[in-house]
């Protein structure tokens, strides 16, 4: 039968009697009545995560290629083709309270929904990393400052430590988290513009003509994508997020009221946020010359308090904090306990994905950061293709719940494997490798094209799927 989505203690109860080595207590669905991410806190979890240091990165890099107006411009378009994916993905998640690792096992069968996971969580292990060295080189700051002593490692040490527990205490203490931080995260990046527009004679009108390249050194499509690449991680696990949100049986009868109730919040809470912290980048380079934000912030604010250098270096701190929870360790503990969910719990999961991360040492790529945002959404392109063409065209938002966590579900394919989902992943990474700026778009149509294409001609005829006619 396709499964209504009403989770009650006996659904659990059966998916836990079926299921050996399918489950743990925290990969199974979020029952409807024990969520808490309203609309508005959807809202403030994302303007908390899109006010990230990557962004002050990404756009004073830019800035060394294109004109300052066309960052702007990059970064808006980016973002709305991340809501393009983000469109689709949250859906599975708010519909059926499971996350990315679990949404996997339709279209990749229960083996590859271990693996594929990897694509997601290597990135996301490395981005907290790196956002923990930025978080630290602010915090090694201040100490230089108070106490004039440095140690920038033993920064990263404890405050990828700090990170860690606090992630493990899972989506309530994030979201209070987010609450508190969105108000500071705004007030200083007020602070910042106003110092650049007082103290260095700049105006709107000045910042839009300005470039730090006689001629453009990127394309627009190059610039755009590397915003894109930057959420491509989250975008196509946002269900480990979107499974926790509040929302009726009747609403999740049809997309359109999903979409009505979430993918607002997300808008309001992403395209803003990320639209005036790379201005605030922009200004950063124009005035200092610098990338990293921590010497941004200590040019800027030279000649001035040090009480008000430690407090712009403290946002510094918590926005690389409230990224790193939700955007990294969240999807990377989950895909680690969907590895041996009998042993694994979220909370080990977290603790695990944070050592790997920082033992990446990721801050080596510091001045490559747009490359490498690019190529993660290159290779995160394809799957995004095959999970909606699972989902929305061959399924029609139908999934069998308790087939996910049976091994001996509709699911298992061949060995635990679908040959389409895999054929597909592998011959669309290959077929658009060399294919530049459009490498990401031609993976994901090509990928959701394929895949759809075997399942009908291939895949159902030998194992029968209940929901694909």
């Amino acid at each position: 039968m396709n499964y209504d989505p009403k989770y009650d203690d006996l659904v659990i109860k059966n998916i836990e009697e079926k299921s050996q080595s399918l489950t743990g207590k925290d990969i199974l669905p979020c029952p409807y009545e024990n969520r808490t991410v309203t609309p508005s806190k959807l809202i403030a979890i994302w303007f908390a995560m899109a006010i990230e240091v990557t962004i002050f990165m990404s756009a004073a890099q830019l800035y060394q290629m294109i004109p300052a107006w066309e960052v702007m411009l990059a970064c808006l378009v980016g973002h709305l083709l991340l809501f393009i994916i983000l469109f689709f993905t949250q859906d599975m998640g708010i519909k059926y309270g499971i996350p990315f690792a679990v949404s996997l096992r339709p279209s990749f069968g229960y083996v590859g929904a271990i693996i594929v996971p990897y694509f997601r969580a290597l990135p996301a292990m490395f981005w907290f990393g790196f956002q923990t060295w930025v978080a630290s080189s602010a915090m090694n700051e201040i100490i230089h400052v108070t106490f004039h002593y440095d140690n920038l490692t033993l920064w990263i040490i404890i405050v990828g430590l700090i990170q860690i527990v606090h992630t493990t205490l899972g989506i309530k203490a994030v979201t209070r988290l987010s609450q508190v931080a969105v108000p500071m995260l705004l007030l200083v990046g007020i602070y910042i513009a106003y110092i650049a527009f007082t103290d260095f004679d700049l105006s709107f009108s000045k910042i839009w003509s300005m470039s730090g390249a006689s001629e453009p050194q990127c394309s627009f499509m190059f610039a755009a994508l590397s915003f894109t690449g930057g959420w491509a991680t989250m975008s196509i696990s946002i269900m480990d997020i979107t499974r926790d949100c509040t929302i009726s049986k009747e609403e999740v009868s049809t997309l359109g009221k999903v979409t009505k109730k979430y993918l607002p919040s997300q808008l309001i809470g992403i395209i803003p946020a990320v639209l005036f912290y790379t201005f605030i980048g922009l200004l950063g380079v124009i005035t200092t010359g610098y990338s990293d934000p921590a010497k941004i912030l200590v040019a800027l604010n030279e000649g001035r308090s040090d009480f008000a250098l430690i407090i712009c270096l403290l946002f510094i701190l918590v926005a690389t904090w409230c990224t790193n929870d939700t955007a990294n360790l969240f999807p990377a503990a989950y895909t680690i306990s969907n590895t041996v969910p009998k042993k694994i719990s979220f909370a080990m999961g977290v603790v695990i994905a944070g050592l790997i991360g920082l033992a990446m040492r990721p801050w080596t790529a510091a001045e490559s950061i747009n490359t490498v945002m690019v190529i993660i959404g290159n290779f995160l392109a394809p799957v995004a293709g095959i999970m909606i063409s699972d989902y929305y065209f061959l399924r029609k938002r139908k999934i069998k719940v308790e087939d996910l966590y049976n091994i001996n579900g509709q699911y298992k394919y061949w060995k635990n494997v679908n040959p389409a989902a895999v054929i597909s992943l592998a011959a669309s990474i290959i077929v658009t490798w060399n294919m530049g700026d459009a490498q990401f778009f031609a993976g994901l149509f090509m990928a959701g094209i394929l895949y759809a294409i075997l399942m009908k001609v291939w895949i159902v005829k030998k194992y029968p799927q209940e929901e694909i006619k």
